[in-house]
């Protein structure tokens, strides 16, 4: 691994502190301290994916600015703006709007941040070890992921109020700081004329990328119409410790670092749509499981939610960093732009609406033969029927390897039982457009994973 690769992945340890405390259930934690309702908790949580729409503006900043990696510690920097919740906390202040406030203005510019991230990143990682990398650095961060949650939990937990929330910002704002300090050895390569509204007029002409940055949307649409109100049920209605959603949380961090493995491997070799659909239809089933999370079974429901989280999410988490690069016709700033400012959009409409939705729910309450049923849970069941519904949409995008889900399971079906396996075909989803033009395809079989 070059010396580039190494310290980037350092700079994603030290930024996932403050991506732990800005999202799940920390932030609702600290939501909830602050005397948030269900709209201003939908809100807020949505903050990271509503700020997206700014990057649509971030290839213009980085053309006229040209040094990538000087930018991106400057957008990163604004992360340290949490000291005002420190200062806030101490006075005794715990009005919603401070923490509003900071948290907007860190998080607009941590989204200009993650699209000059990309254009760097993708300058200096080859296109051939992608998968195998994001597939080691998502492990390590996930690794983590687990200590710092925990550590973060066991805080909140122990530590007398408010001193809790004091220690745990405190300690994201350190971990800001040797973040920058990280990505000063990085190397920074000299930045192409970008040709902006060029570009932009590119990026809209091309219909598969289009669809890739649809399919997006609908995705962050889905998911923030729920996604803040997982650790509030668990937190507001069930009052579940947070050491015991930890516990959960270095499960599921345990399993994914394993299956960033596997799904690092499978991306390279069968397309990173395939990895992409087999998540969705996993992280689908979650919210279905979420119906036992009750007073009486929520540590069986916290169980389920683990392993099947644990699997579902790194295959999605790693298929999104890689889709827009394959999906592009090139490399270039405004093709991540363009996706980010999509799934800003989506999560924007999402976070809006869910959060309202969340507050009608969260009034009602039932008895089906003594098992308790909490609004909360009818919603999350619609969550799910949601996701299901963005396969077929991913599944339009055209890639240069994709297997079917159905003929993956099948072939690994067949080897657990020691059958034959159906053969694997590289173009095999591409094919529509490509049979209407009559152009040949090559029959180059993919080499199995197994």
């Amino acid at each position: 691994m070059t010396k580039n690769e190494s310290l980037l992945i350092v700079e994603g340890i030290f930024s996932n502190f403050y991506f732990i405390l800005t999202q799940g259930v920390v932030f609702t934690s600290i939501a909830l301290f602050f005397n948030f309702n269900e709209v201003l908790l939908g809100i807020t949580a949505a903050f990271p994916m509503v700020f997206q729409l700014l990057q649509i503006v971030t290839p213009s900043i980085i053309e006229k600015f040209k040094h990538r990696k000087r930018l991106l510690m400057l957008f990163n920097s604004f992360k340290l703006l949490w000291f005002v919740v420190v200062i806030s906390i101490m006075l005794g202040k715990k009005s919603p709007m401070i923490l509003i406030i900071t948290f907007a203005i860190s998080q607009a510019f941590t989204s200009l941040a993650g699209n000059t991230w990309s254009s760097l990143v993708s300058d200096i990682i080859p296109s051939e070890k992608r998968g195998r990398y994001f597939g080691i650095r998502s492990v390590l961060i996930s690794f983590s992921t687990l200590l710092i949650f925990y550590l973060f939990s066991y805080i909140i937990d122990n530590v007398p109020e408010p001193y809790n929330y004091i220690y745990v910002i405190s300690i994201k704002l350190i971990g800001t700081i040797l973040g920058l300090i990280s990505l000063i050895p990085v190397d920074d390569p000299p930045l192409k004329s970008l040709g902006t509204i060029s570009e932009l007029k590119e990026v809209f002409s091309e219909k598969n990328f289009l669809k890739l940055a649809f399919a997006n949307m609908y995705w962050n649409f889905i998911l923030l119409l729920t996604a803040p109100f997982f650790s509030y049920h668990q937190l507001k209605n069930l009052h579940i410790p947070m050491t015991y959603i930890s516990y959960a949380t270095i499960v599921m961090t345990l399993i994914s670092m394993l299956f960033y493995f596997i799904w690092g491997k499978m991306s390279d070799k069968l397309g990173n749509k395939t990895v992409m659909i087999s998540g969705i239809l996993l992280v689908s089933l979650t919210p279905f499981v979420w119906i036992l999370m009750n007073e009486k079974y929520w540590p069986i429901a916290m169980g389920l939610d683990a392993v099947i989280s644990g699997v579902g999410w790194a295959a999605i988490n790693l298929s999104l960093l890689i889709l827009p690069m394959e999906a592009a016709k090139r490399i270039s700033p405004m093709y991540f732009a363009v996706f980010g400012f999509f799934g800003g959009l989506g999560g924007l409409i999402g976070s809006l609406s869910g959060g309202y939705f969340a507050a009608i729910f969260n009034k009602y309450n039932f008895y089906i033969n003594n098992y308790h049923i909490f609004g909360l849970q009818i919603y999350f069941v619609i969550e799910g029927i949601l996701r299901l519904l963005a396969i077929p949409i991913f599944a339009t995008v055209k890639t240069q390897k994709y297997v079917s889900p159905t003929i993956f399971v099948f072939n690994v079906l067949n080897v657990i039982s020691r059958r034959p396996t159906q053969k694997i075909y590289e173009n095999a989803k591409i094919e529509s457009a490509y049979i209407l033009k009559k152009v040949p395809l090559k029959k180059e079989r993919v080499k199995r994973w197994w």
